[in-house]
């Protein structure tokens, strides 16, 4: 029997393929297999170091965009990956194909998709889906395949449930019998040691390594920890991951040997002894990750990766976290070296790790509730599918609810603010909602913050962000919202094309003072400095106006204020004048402000003349001025406005001020006659 496997990229995808491929060798030893996959990823010394023949193919990740120049170049790129795997499928004639998802197995599932309409293969397909929101992928190919294995029962909604089984999740079978004991003799770690195994999947992560060399300092008084930290082998042109990751501890000046207490791996092949050792992990979020920890009963600490699919890293933390097993830390977004990142701050991370580390009794209920969470016959489960698969025999059938109800939030970024917006009005304030859901719906802002594609959904997901750090109270990123606000580096050539100035195009300034600080609430100094720049000299109106509008609502009074309000009443843009007169009457408090004003008094602009009027109303009202200076007003903006029916806005706010002005007076009329008595 021939059996094509592919799926490659990350550890999520080629593991689960090489743990069925070895199960598979142990029933069949005269078994052929080739594994289609790319070049320069996890696959491509993984599996002819496990003994499996392996070819390359060209492939790219479905963009996740709508510029045209990513579309074209994944479909030239995929086009040749297709061409190639059709010759390799031709002349291999495989009984069989297992993909295990990832874009690195869509060329050869094409293939076979194309040769089998011509009646070239006969191959039957089975697909695995480890997720429970399946991959873009595996719900396109999933029409191709005459089997469907899932990790998680909610994932049949998106397949035909007559070809679908819930097999679990495969993992290989030295992770079953681990024995700690040997483990730790065989990497030499004593037994008093509390162990912390951190990595990033396969291919490492840089937020977690970054991560975990800043937490160093922190941890490295603690005796009796030792630290394993698998960097990955990541090189690309932006980031080196052994290479940073030393450069960084060089950086630290850490005093005394720290191979004692701290020891980095670029790979570790064999990483169940790793498993076994540990009492913690530090780790993401990816399906094959969580299964392995949880088939070795490990509680751990999760950094999901924030640009992940449907964000199911995020989901398989929460559920986790949910079961007690782990804990989440989310992803943060923060300003560096000009520009949005992402990241996790080390001291926090430290924190975490002691704390769960200086409470075993806690660490023991995680380890109980990860225990229970995975199949463990998974192995077993794909096998038989497989079988029953090549003999024509139906999968036994899933009775599932359909479609299954979601607590899930949607995908796209307006449909999820207006979501989140809903939940707050039905909670009462934000103040009400539960905390951990306060925290996910943060990090979803981190996650739309961190995003610079300012060509896709209207105005870009940044936008989406901003407005959505404002409606959660998320005060944590005012600094992030100043740095946006006050980031004045030029668009490229092609967004100023599309009406961009700057790289945070105007509407998205303005909707950082308007959604961001002004929700809010803050008024600090460096709120103050950044809303002045703003109204003196930004050049796009509605950022201006915005300044002044927010200039007025956050801050009581002040002299550079009032003085930069002033000097907006002959800014150019209406708009802008309008707020500046809204903002004097609220927080100004100049003895000569009327000489500023009366230039609006007979103004064509009836909005001039409205907002004078109020403006007039609020200073009578907090005594900046007398009754007798606002009558004086109110009879020269009487004389050029007619009375309106019905409810005009310069008619009621005239007759308002006309009411305050006969208060004012009668008060003083009486207090004259009480003074007379």
């Amino acid at each position: 029997m021939k059996y094509l496997l592919t799926g490659g990229g990350t550890g999520g995808h080629v593991y689960p393929a090489l743990a069925l491929a070895d199960e598979i060798r142990r029933h069949r030893p005269d078994a052929e297999f080739l594994y289609i996959g790319l070049a320069k990823k996890l696959e491509s010394w993984v599996v002819p170091g496990r003994g499996y023949p392996i070819q390359f193919v060209h492939s790219r990740p479905c963009p996740r965009s709508s510029s045209p120049w990513s579309w074209l170049a994944f479909s030239l790129t995929l086009g040749l990956g297709v061409a190639k795997a059709i010759f390799l499928v031709l002349r291999f004639r495989p009984q069989v194909i297992i993909g295990t998802g990832g874009y690195a197995s869509a060329p050869a599932l094409f293939a076979h998709g194309f040769l089998g309409k011509l009646g070239l293969s006969k191959a039957k397909v089975f697909i695995y889906e480890p997720n429970a929101f399946p991959g873009m992928l595996n719900q396109v190919v999933g029409r191709l395949a005459d089997r469907v294995g899932l990790a998680f029962e909610q994932a049949a909604r998106w397949f035909d449930m007559r070809r679908v089984a819930v097999v679990g999740y495969p993992v290989r079978r030295e992770l079953l019998n681990l024995d700690r004991r040997a483990s730790r003799q065989r990497l030499g770690i004593a037994a008093d040691k509390q162990v912390v195994l951190v990595f990033g999947g396969s291919g490492g992560a840089r937020v977690i390594n970054e991560a975990v060399t800043d937490a160093l300092p922190l941890l490295q008084d603690r005796s009796d920890l030792l630290i394993l930290h698998i960097t990955g082998r990541y090189a690309g042109p932006d980031y080196n991951a052994p290479r940073d990751t030393e450069r960084r501890i060089v950086q630290l000046r850490l005093e005394g040997d720290i191979s004692r207490w701290y020891r980095r791996f670029d790979y570790m092949e064999e990483i169940q002894d790793a498993y076994a050792a540990a009492d913690l992990v530090v780790c993401r979020g990816g399906a094959s990750t969580l299964t392995e920890i949880c088939i070795c009963g490990l509680p751990a600490l999760i950094v999901p990766l924030a640009t992940a699919s449907e964000d199911h890293q995020a989901l398989n933390a929460r559920e986790l976290e949910r079961s007690g097993a782990a804990r989440v830390i989310y992803q943060e977004a923060f300003w560096s070296d000009g520009g949005v990142r992402s990241g996790v701050d080390g001291r926090r991370l430290a924190g975490e790790i002691l704390e769960i580390l200086d409470a075993p009794q806690k660490r023991r209920a995680m380890a109980a509730s990860a225990s229970s969470v995975p199949l463990k016959n998974s192995l077993q489960l794909m096998l038989g599918e497989i079988e029953r698969m090549v003999q024509g025999r139906r999968t036994s059938s899933l009775s599932l609810e359909f479609p299954l109800p979601s607590n899930e939030l949607p995908g796209d970024p307006n449909a999820l603010l207006g979501w989140v917006r809903q939940r707050i009005e039905e909670a009462g304030s934000v103040d009400n909602l539960e905390h951990e859901e306060w925290v996910y719906w943060c990090y979803q802002a981190d996650r739309l913050l961190v995003d610079d594609g300012w060509y896709e959904i209207p105005l870009g997901r940044r936008n989406v962000g901003i407005k959505l750090a404002g409606l959660l109270k998320y005060q944590k990123r005012l600094p992030l919202l100043l740095k946006i606000l006050r980031d004045r580096r030029r668009a490229g050539v092609l967004q100023r094309l599309f009406g961009g100035d700057f790289i945070h195009g105007g509407i998205l300034r303005r909707n950082a003072i308007e959604f961001g600080i002004g929700l809010l609430g803050a008024g600090d100094d460096e709120v103050e400095k950044a809303l002045l720049e703003s109204l003196k000299d930004d050049p796009y109106f509605e950022v201006r106006a915005a300044a002044a509008k927010a200039l007025g609502q956050l801050f009581d009074t002040g002299e550079p204020i009032e003085t930069a309000l002033l000097q907006a009443l002959k800014d150019r843009s209406p708009g802008v004048v309008i707020q500046a007169i809204r903002a004097l009457g609220r927080i100004g408090m100049r003895p000569g402000i009327l000489g500023h004003l009366e230039r609006f008094y007979l103004h064509s602009n009836w909005q001039f003349r409205q907002e004078v009027t109020t403006a007039l109303k609020l200073l009578g009202q907090r005594g900046v001025l007398t009754p007798d200076e606002v009558m004086a007003a109110a009879d020269q903006i009487l004389v050029s406005s007619p009375y309106f029916e019905p409810g005009f806005p310069l008619a009621e706010n005239l007759r308002e001020l006309v009411g305050f002005i006969d208060r004012a007076a009668a008060d003083k009329s009486g207090r004259r006659k009480a003074l007379e008595r």
